[in-house]
């Protein structure tokens, strides 16, 4: 059976560990990067009794981090965010260079499809240009 002693014990114990999480957060309050703790208290189990329940104390239930919830998952989503965008522009500078470099890019290949679009618009009735244009566009 839980006497009063037992119960003041208790609540003394859970209490010096509240003040001491306090002093850590006092310590560390110009430390960058740290996040303020917080003590949760829960009751102990009651003790039955002949006449009802019999209160047994106080515990400690937890030490928690306060932090604020939506800025965490605010910067989260902005960094997976950055990281996407900055995968897409190196993959974009990588397919422009690709693309352009003028050996083995699509310009090359654009110029003479045109340039043999624009030979059938100039004669139209022309076999060889027709031949011409046709293998382009395959190649």
């Amino acid at each position: 059976m839980a006497d009063t002693l037992n119960i003041g014990t208790s609540a003394l114990l859970s209490l010096q560990r509240a003040i001491s999480t306090t002093g850590h957060n006092i310590a560390n309050v110009n430390t960058e990067g740290y996040s303020r703790q917080r003590v949760e208290f829960a009751t102990l189990p009651p003790e039955r009794t002949g006449a009802g329940f019999l209160g047994s104390g106080v515990t400690i239930s937890s030490v928690t981090r306060s932090f604020d919830q939506f800025l965490a998952d605010d910067v989260r989503s902005r960094t997976s965010s950055s990281t996407g965008v900055q995968l897409f522009r190196d993959l974009a500078s990588r397919m422009d260079g690709i693309l352009a470099d003028p050996a083995v890019g699509l310009g090359p290949a654009l110029d003479s499809f045109f340039s043999s679009i624009q030979d059938v618009a100039n004669n139209p009735s022309s076999l060889p240009e027709r031949q011409g244009l046709l293998g382009e566009a395959q190649g």
